[in-house]
């Protein structure tokens, strides 16, 4: 863990076109997530993370300089104003029907919209044809947002196991609040239906003041779901949702830059314990890796930072950087992994997002798989869907908004 009351600027070289950053501004982290946990999580400031200010310029011939919007383009420099919400969350199976069972009896969610779409290119995927069935999760949210779709690929079929490092680059865990059924009822809700949690509900001291509660449990293939909240149940408190997934990402610096400087993603709070821990502290997960691969057992210290679409502030990402003992191995290269593969979000237009990222990258063929493309997803809908990567090769997915043709005021 890097004890300095500021940390390192990042380099951003290779993800933002221009990055600018000011002079530290001397916040003590300690005393920053104090004030955080008086404060609840609308914390807009976080000390090292937040130190400048990050302009994209746009490459000879147009787009946007220094902050302003392109003439051309609706909405900001970033792709914030076009993120209207969070869309769902992607788990590959190996067994659909095995799948939505057991998530209904271990998370908040129901079983929704049936997704059953014929062969198709999806050239975004990096799938020359191919074929799934899916069904989408939901929860009792309003303005429905931040689901998770439970896909089988059936040609090509699934391939790999999911991730067993809790501190792995990639996507690893989904978030979910027990805040009103609470930790204990959940946690025996997963054994019984076969969950296996890596350890009973337990503390992360993130500092003296701000302690957080969870327990992380495994689907049928190994996927991890984790569990945030109290321990006991909170009668007529809010109901429990799905929150969003955590990103474990190698420099928490590049990825913050990402998430907010190109898709324009506001803060919510940053999590950055005072000291180093034991690894079982939240039973996040049973094993953690050296950057070598080998077998770690020592204290882990991290550094998060909460992150929502601007349009959304409900379902968030969860960016965090293992700093001790470091990270390890790569994300998911295959969009038919089992395991989680990418986190899907819905903006105005496919297309104006596809052209916004060409100028505010410095490099857009690294990131961006492939050209817009439409796909028939059966009763889902004919949709426009744009995939991209993150600073880390993390996958994640654009799908144009389908307006409404219904002339009825």
């Amino acid at each position: 863990m890097r004890h300095e009351d500021s940390p390192r600027p990042a380099d951003n070289g290779a993800d933002v076109a221009e990055v600018t950053e000011a002079a530290p501004t001397g916040t003590v982290r300690r005393d920053f997530l104090k004030r955080a946990a008086v404060a609840g999580v609308g914390a807009t400031a976080a000390g090292g993370l937040l130190v400048g200010t990050a302009t994209a310029t746009s490459k000879p011939g147009g787009g946007t300089k220094r902050g302003r919007p392109s003439s051309d383009l609706p909405g900001e420099a970033s792709l914030g104003g076009n993120i209207s919400k969070a869309l769902f969350y992607t788990i590959n199976v190996s067994d659909l029907d095995r799948a939505v069972e057991f998530y209904e009896k271990t998370y908040p969610v129901t079983r929704a919209e049936e997704i059953n779409p014929p062969e198709q290119a999806y050239d975004g995927w990096n799938i020359p044809r191919g074929r799934f069935r899916a069904r989408m999760m939901r929860d009792s949210q309003p303005f429905q947002g931040g689901g998770i779709l439970l896909v089988q690929w059936l040609t090509p079929g699934p391939v790999g196991v999911p991730m067993d490092a809790a501190n792995n680059v990639g996507w690893y865990r989904e978030h979910a609040n027990a805040s009103q059924t609470g930790m204990n009822a959940r946690y025996e809700q997963a054994l019984a239906a076969g969950g296996r949690p890596y350890g009973p509900p337990s503390d992360i001291a993130i500092t003296d003041d701000l302690i957080i509660q969870s327990f992380a449990f495994r689907d049928p293939d190994g996927t991890t779901l984790e569990w945030v909240g109290p321990v006991e149940p909170t009668p007529g408190g809010p109901a429990d949702t799905v929150a969003g997934p955590n990103n474990n990402c190698r420099d928490i610096h590049r990825s913050f830059a990402f998430y907010r400087d190109v898709l324009g993603f506001d803060m919510q709070i940053r999590l950055n314990p005072s000291d180093p821990q034991p690894q079982s502290n939240g039973s996040l997960g049973d094993t953690i890796r050296n950057p070598d691969g080998s077998i770690y057992t020592g204290l882990v210290d991290f550094d998060a930072a909460i992150m929502v679409p601007r349009g959304d502030g409900r379902n968030s990402v969860d960016l965090l950087e293992w700093q001790i003992p470091g990270t390890v191995g790569t994300p998911y290269k295959e969009a038919n992994h089992l395991g989680a593969v990418n986190l899907t979000w819905e903006v105005n237009s496919v297309q104006v997002v596809f052209e916004k990222l060409r100028r505010l990258l410095k490099n857009p063929k690294r990131h961006i798989v492939a050209p817009p493309e439409t796909w028939d997803l059966g009763d889902y809908g004919i949709r426009k869907a744009l995939n991209i990567l993150d600073p880390d090769g993390v996958m994640l997915q654009f799908f144009e908004k389908v307006q409404s043709t219904d002339p009825t005021p």
